[in-house]
Formats: C-alpha cells, structure tokens, sequence
C-alpha cells in the first residue's frame, strides 16, 4: 500500500453494550493498522462499558454523550472530534462487530483508487461460519463471487451498511452530517443517496471483510422493541418520500403503493400488522409538512442541521483522549 495511508477515525457507537467491546477492539488490534484513532462514542451506557474500556484499552479516547441520542446526532457530535485530531476518514461502527485480518488496510487501500469515492464499506460474513450474512444475500447479492474471491476491484452499490461504514471527511463536509430527522434507522441509506446525488461514488470492498452480529448493538433496546419496529417502518416510508432523484409526488405514489402492498399480503393473515403500518402511514401523512422540508433540502444539495431541536452540544465529554487533557466541548 503507499506509504501516505489515510488517518482512520473508528467511531465506536455504544449503549450499554459492554459484552461486545473487547472482542471488537481485540479485532481493530489484530488489524495492525498504523494510522487509526479509535474513539468510544457512549450514549449514556450504564453497564460499566466506559470504564472497562478505560481500565483495559488506554488507545481508545472516550467520547460521553449526555443520554441516548441514537444513531445520528452521536455521529454528528463525534466526527469533529475526529476530525480536530487529523482524521482524514471517519468509520462508523456499531459495537457488534468483528473484523477479519487486514480489514481496513483493504478498506484504505480501495479509498485511494478514486478521488470520487466518499463511501466504503467491507463485505459482510456470517456471524458464525464463512458465508455471506443476510445483508449481502439480500441486498447486494451481485457483490457475492466477488466477495469469495476477494477482490480488491471496488463494486458501486447504492448504499452500504451503516454497522460499519467509512465516509471521507470531504464527503461529510460537502453532504453534510447524518440527518438527526431519522434519528435511527435508514440514516446511512439515506446519507448514501445525499451523497450519490452529489456525484459521489459508494462503494463495497469485496476484499475487506467484517462480521456483524445483527441486533447486538441495540440488545438493551429489546424492551422497547415497539419503538424499534415503529421507527424502522417509519424512516423507510421517510426515505422514500424524500428520495431527491424523483418528484415528490412521484414518491409519495411509491410510498402509497409499498403500503398497499404491504396491507394485501397481511390484512387477513396478521391483520395486528396491518394495524401497525396504517398506524405508522397516518403519522407519516401527519409529517408530510417536514418530510416535503427534507426533499426540497436534499434535492437543492443543502446540509441537514447536524442535531434536532432541544439538543446542545454543550454536555458532550471528552472524558479520554491518548495525549490530551480531558474536557468539555
């Protein structure tokens, strides 16, 4: 690889997933990257996760968050931070990830092909075993052959997964950060579209390759698993009403259309379902108003604001970081 290897911040993002940390940064360790910062972006976890991390990985700086702030606005807050300390990339990770050997040199190495490329991401194993997860069968079942013959030939998908996805601080800088209107869920999809629509190119490394155990990160949610279901369903009615390469009315008729279909194949069969997306679409036709907003937004090129209403930035803590004092940003 050429010596003049990109500065990668590995964002971290962690609620009270302590029992995934040390396998993932033993996984950054065996990596042997040279040039990488590993940030622990903790939305207010209460298991123990940041000490141990202090006690037991003194390369990983510590960013505090003030609550949970999900997926976005804890991204947004971090990547400065990166960004200050000389990161030419930004990772975003979830914490139920493990990453095969030279990972992210494959990442690195793919990154320096194009100038164009604002978006990577590996190929994704099985938690157990070498086949490929759910997420490349079902989304990028193209990227395959390549991926079991590890090719380092990056392959242009139309979003990569956002458990651990790599973005250049250009891309960031020129697309803006994650939209906090998504707040979890569909967030790095719709990134990805902002950033196409630019002229950016994403990208999959069929020769990197990570494993992600899928609903680990978000274990300690599991109680709240209505609000999960909520949110899902309704960022993705979201992401394609706000699809800025089409019309909004032609989206609105797709959104119309995904549900119908949705309501035909369950009205009879589980008709509680049924109720759950009527009641998801009637909000969405409540949040028409903001929705239109985003479209109009992301269709002129303009920057989401990087944090919703009633959020500061102000309690967000650099509790560690590897060769500087601690303190409050």
């Amino acid at each position: 690889m050429n010596e003049k290897i990109p500065v990668l911040g590995i964002l971290i993002l962690n609620h009270n997933g302590k029992r995934w940390l040390s396998p993932l940064y033993e996984s950054l360790r065996d990596n042997e990257y040279s040039k990488s910062k590993i940030y622990l972006v903790d939305n207010g976890s209460e298991d123990g996760s940041v000490e141990a991390t202090l006690e037991h990985y003194p390369e990983v700086n510590v960013i505090r968050m003030p609550g949970n702030l999900g997926y976005c606005m804890a991204y947004n807050l971090a990547m400065p931070q990166a960004f200050a300390d000389g990161c030419e990339w930004v990772i975003w990770a979830n914490n139920d990830i493990l990453l095969e050997g030279n990972c992210l040199n494959e990442l690195a190495r793919a990154a320096q092909r194009d100038s164009r490329i604002g978006v990577l991401g590996p190929a994704f194993l099985a938690w157990e075993g070498d086949d490929p997860n759910c997420d490349m069968v079902g989304n990028h079942p193209y990227a395959i052959p390549a991926m079991k013959t590890k090719s380092c030939e990056p392959i242009r998908v139309e979003w990569v997964e956002g458990s651990f996805l790599m973005v250049s601080r250009r891309c960031v800088e020129a697309v803006g950060p994650l939209d906090p209107y998504l707040y979890f869920y569909w967030e790095e999809a719709d990134f990805c579209r902002r950033a196409r629509y630019q002229g950016w190119r994403v990208v999959l490394v069929p020769s990197a390759l990570a494993r992600h155990y899928m609903g680990g990160s978000s274990a300690s949610e599991n109680k709240n698993i209505t609000a999960v279901n909520h949110l899902r369903s309704r960022n993705y009615y979201i992401y394609k009403l706000a699809n800025p390469f089409q019309s909004i009315a032609r989206n609105f008729g797709e959104a119309l259309h995904l549900l119908l279909v949705i309501l035909k194949g369950c009205l009879f069969s589980k008709p509680e379902l049924a109720r759950f997306h009527l009641r998801v679409f009637a909000g969405i036709l409540r949040d028409l108003p903001p929705i239109y907003n985003k479209w109009k937004r992301d269709r002129k090129g303009k920057l989401p604001p990087p944090l919703r209403d009633g959020v500061s930035s102000e309690k967000v803590k650099v509790i560690h970081r590897r060769g500087a004092n601690c303190a409050s940003n």
